[in-house]
């Protein structure tokens, strides 16, 4: 039998390997838990299983396996059943002896073990420093070998011998927490959590990150999510290939307005769009149903989309999750219908390039399913660019603006292109700062017409001869509503139109801009306001033509569905 122990003053890791197959035991005295990892074949696949024991006063930890009488090394190196130091543990000098070629000294010890009440005598062979070297420091030497016998009171006894190939007296604090650390992806069922799992995921997020997909021709599949729960809408972008090998790549966007219950799917491509209503289907995490309502939905918390909310999460320890960073791993377990089991492990950050990070980001997330012990699909997500509070509305207004020109008046969804002019008669250089001043009218037509700042797009400032003019889009509110409790009711394109066109004639659209240090404010010419171009249901317009049909965002790989989640994808069937 092949051995190895690492030891600290809280944890104990025994890794055997005979003729019955591999085995890893663990031991956290510090929350009073034995793991016991063993691997399975199932259906011709590697499956490790973990089983957990509660440590209690009569637990015998100082033997490898309990009834047995195999002595942990560290026991005979002179600490007790709990790692700590040995008080009754001590040896003496016997001799010199040759050991396969190596001189050694030889020392005796006997002693007594509480918890399985044996009496130990060992014999140590130890590299004489004054006549072997090798690779060792100077004036060191190591262990070669350990002759044990022992006997328990009931008069039960045994004699083994371990052999020494390697001894690391004080490991690198790294180096020692990986070795007694439980392996990466085993979960351990009611294991106790040494650290909670962050919390601290702001209402407003967005995220890059690639997902290698094996079922799907072991493709990468390149996402972008953003999430708001201030302005109630998330977005979900998937970049993928062609799954049948072909030059072809792929680009969909899906957004969730929940304050009207709708969904838009646009594909890139293709240019068309698709719109229907918010449902918790084919994948998506960003919504939950209303108590007591279940066929109504509302936005779900920032968590349910990681995650996070639906399961206990169990701390493992620290490993490294990407190119000189170091994370923080947890790992959980849901139980679902048909003996399926969803498999997760999320991976913060904890150092990069060896510095402890300020705030812990995610950082890639791994998702299995097994159904009836066979793993059905698995997929690893790493994220990049994870940014909280960022300025979301302008990723979902244009792309608003492109479903609205797709879907056109033949499905009621109107817009108009709108200008006006700015007067500057003073020439002041205002265009030097273009960015504020077309936020600020970004915001001051929002407040005008009292509109969500997603139904604003393409905000165009150019100059005219002495005048700044202004040109945007405007859509129409939908015109319907879908499955949410309170759906908000928008006026209409009309009403908006007329709105800004009599605050303009009123001399009242006014805006502050500023050049070097100089602030200076602006108004809207009087009779100034153009529709340039207003869809309606008795125009000539170019529509969509046939709507995405299938799946969205999706694909069948093996009968599952799979759809695009904040930056990493979820298995729709399995999920729920």
């Amino acid at each position: 039998m092949e051995l190895s122990q690492a030891f600290s003053t809280q944890r104990d890791a025994v890794l055997t390997n005979s003729k019955i197959g591999p085995v890893q035991l663990y031991w956290n005295f510090g929350t009073n838990e034995q793991f016991e990892i063993i691997t399975l074949v199932v259906n011709f696949q590697l499956m490790p299983t973990c089983a957990r024991q509660v440590i209690t006063t009569a637990s015998e930890t100082s033997v490898i396996l309990p009834k047995t009488l195999i002595i942990k090394p560290s026991v005979l190196l002179g600490f007790d059943a709990r790692n700590q130091i040995n008080s009754i543990w001590g040896n003496e000098y016997i001799g010199d002896e040759d050991l396969r070629g190596i001189p050694t000294n030889k020392f005796k010890s006997c002693f007594y073990v509480a918890d399985i009440r044996a009496t130990v005598s060992a014999t140590y062979y130890v590299s004489d420093v004054t006549k072997f070297q090798a690779y060792l420091p100077a004036n060191e030497s190591i262990i070669l070998q350990i002759d044990v016998q022992i006997r328990n009171d009931a008069g039960r006894q045994d004699a083994y011998t371990y052999n020494v190939f390697r001894y690391s007296p004080n490991p690198r604090r790294r180096e020692e927490r990986q070795a007694l650390e439980t392996p990466t992806g085993v979960y351990c069922a009611n294991r106790t959590s040494t650290l909670p799992i962050p919390t601290n995921i702001p209402d407003r997020v967005s995220s890059n990150s690639e997902a290698l997909i094996p079922l799907a021709n072991t493709s990468i599949f390149s996402t972008h999510a953003l999430y708001d729960t201030e302005f109630q809408f998330s977005r979900f972008d998937v970049w993928f290939p062609d799954t049948s090998g072909g030059p072809r790549w792929y680009h969909y966007s899906e957004i969730h307005d929940f304050a009207v219950g709708l969904s838009y799917q646009f594909n890139h491509t293709t240019r068309q769009c698709n719109v229907r209503d918010i449902t918790t289907g084919f994948g998506f995490s960003d919504g939950v149903p209303v108590d007591g309502q279940p066929n109504l939905l509302q936005m779900g918390s920032t968590q349910h989309l990681f995650l996070m909310d639906d399961v206990t999460y169990q701390y493992t320890g620290e490993k490294p999750c990407h190119d000189r960073v170091w994370c923080h791993v947890w790992i959980a377990e849901k139980y679902m219908a048909n003996n399926t089991v969803q498999h997760r492990e999320w991976y913060w950050s904890s150092t990069i390039n060896g510095e402890p990070v300020t705030r812990s980001t995610p950082m890639k997330m791994i998702l299995k399913g097994y159904m009836n012990s066979t793993l059905v699909y698995a997929f690893e997500t790493n994220v990049f660019n994870f940014r909280r509070r960022p300025m979301t509305i302008f990723e979902i207004d244009f792309e608003l603006a492109e479903c609205y020109r797709a879907l056109g008046p033949a499905q009621k969804f109107n817009l108009a292109v709108l200008s006006f002019k700015i007067g500057n008669e003073k020439k002041y250089p205002v265009l030097q700062n273009l960015n504020y001043l077309r936020l600020h009218i970004f915001e001051i037509l929002t407040f005008t017409m009292f509109v969500r700042p997603i139904r604003i797009s393409n905000l165009i400032v150019d100059k005219t001869d002495d005048d700044i003019l202004v040109t945007f889009t405007l859509l129409d509110a939908p015109p319907r509503t879908g499955p949410v409790e309170n759906p908000l009711k928008e006026e209409g394109l009309d009403t908006l139109i007329e709105r800004l066109d009599s605050v303009i004639n009123a001399d009242g659209l006014v805006f502050r801009a500023r050049y070097n240090t100089t602030q200076v404010t602006l108004r809207a010419r009087s009779n100034s306001l153009n529709v340039q171009h207003k869809s309606k249901a008795k125009e000539t317009i170019k529509t969509s033509g046939p709507k995405i049909t299938g799946l969205w965002i999706g694909f069948v790989v093996a009968g599952l569905v799979v759809g695009a989640i904040g930056g990493f994808l979820l298995f729709g069937k399995l999920a729920k």
